[in-house]
């Protein structure tokens, strides 16, 4: 009973553009992205160090100005009680650093009082610096003025005899807290603007991060994908057949020298079948190449449904094929072959109302203990087709040794 298999389009190749453009702009994009954040990154980490550094200057300079109206209170009331001159060079050494030291704190804030009427400091350094209770600016002033008055006039201040002079209660009580007090807002604000700093260094790795996950997702996964199908279809391309979908030459033959050497090893039988399409020529000539694109696709599919998972297909040359078959002796060989030949014989292609009977002449052949090649048996089973087209096609032939 005869059967008719309805034509499908032929299967279209998956077209895709050299990815080379494409992964050049999507990693230039990603990439030129990743290293301006991490430049900010850097430039914050910079601004923190420098912001850390620039605080500790001002603590220790701050912290100085203790020591400094200290020392140079106790310098000079040993040189008021001693006349000991060089007392009265550490004092005056002592003091100058102190008054350089204060101009050093409060530069920002004349420099910026002066361009931009803005202060440098905040309201609470300023309110330290010239607000009551501490007013530390004044108070330098001060002290800085009683001490060059002692230092000058010193037998004003010896002839009082015990009594303490003004300056030194000064070092020791309101002047010494508002130092304290300076020294404890520069290392608040300092700490403040560091944690400010560092928020906004989190907030900028943190956008690092997540444009790496984002980036992972949507732009570097799609990339992989994109390049892996390119890669399967370049391998594709590599081993089959584009009309019909089977193996190619080479790729069949790589695969049946592997089957062959197996069978050697294993003691197992190998066949091989070559058929090709009688009168194939005849098809192109009436009905056009195009018609016979879609008759090797249709032998093609009558093939590949005929055979077993383990046997291998392919085409090798216009319409030419060959089947390997793994552990199978020549028996099972012809009566495959024989299965083949039958189902086209008895199918009929059917193209735009067209009813064109195709057969298939075939040769079958067996692998030898001389055998030292998959070549060989390949060659027999050719040998044999040739014989079933000399002798009227449509036939099933087995090398005979």
């Amino acid at each position: 009973m005869n059967k008719k298999i309805a034509h499908s389009s032929l299967n279209e190749g998956i077209e895709i553009s050299n990815p080379s453009r494409y992964m050049t702009i999507t990693y230039t994009v990603s990439l030129s992205f990743i290293a301006v954040l991490s430049l900010l990154v850097h430039l914050m980490l910079d601004k923190v160090i420098s912001e850390q550094d620039e605080s500790g200057h001002f603590i220790n300079v701050s912290g100085q100005q203790r020591m400094l109206s200290q020392r140079a209170s106790l310098f000079t009331l040993d040189y008021i009680y001693s006349g000991n001159k060089e007392s009265r060079e550490l004092a005056t050494e002592s003091l100058k650093k102190l008054k350089d030291n204060h101009a050093f704190l409060l530069n920002a804030h004349y420099e910026s009082l002066a361009s931009t009427n803005n202060s440098v400091l905040s309201d609470e350094m300023l309110s330290l610096y010239f607000d009551e209770p501490f007013r530390v600016s004044q108070k330098v002033a001060t002290f800085e003025s009683m001490v060059n008055n002692a230092l000058i006039n010193r037998e004003n201040y010896s002839k009082a005899g015990a009594v303490e002079p003004e300056f030194v209660g000064l070092a020791k009580d309101s002047l010494l807290a508002g130092f304290n007090a300076v020294v404890y807002q520069y290392e608040r604000e300092g700490n403040q603007q560091v944690a400010r700093l560092r928020t906004v260094q989190s907030v900028v790795l943190v956008i690092v991060v997540l444009t790496l996950i984002v980036e992972a997702f949507f732009i570097f996964r799609p990339m992989v994908n994109k390049v892996s199908t390119y890669a399967s279809k370049l391998q594709k391309e590599a081993n089959y057949d584009a009309l019909s979908g089977l193996l190619n030459r080479r790729a069949f033959n790589a695969i049946a020298q592997q089957f062959f050497m197996a069978s050697r090893r294993y003691k197992a039988p190998l066949s091989v079948i070559m058929l090709d399409i009688d009168f194939f020529k005849r098809i192109n000539d009436t009905y056009g190449h195009d018609t016979g694109d879609l008759a090797i696709k249709w032998i093609s599919n009558m093939l590949t449904d005929s055979m077993r998972e383990s046997d291998c297909v392919a085409r090798i040359g216009g319409e030419e094929f060959v089947v390997l078959l793994p552990n199978t002796e020549n028996r099972g060989a012809l009566q495959t072959a024989e299965k083949i030949r039958s189902s086209v014989a008895s199918s009929i292609f059917e193209i735009k109302g067209n009813e064109i009977p195709i057969t298939i002449s075939l040769g079958v052949s067996s692998a030898d203990e001389e055998d030292h090649h998959v070549e060989a048996v390949i060659k027999r089973a050719d040998t044999a087709l040739y014989e079933s087209k000399s002798s009227g096609r449509n036939k099933v032939s087995l090398f005979a040794h």
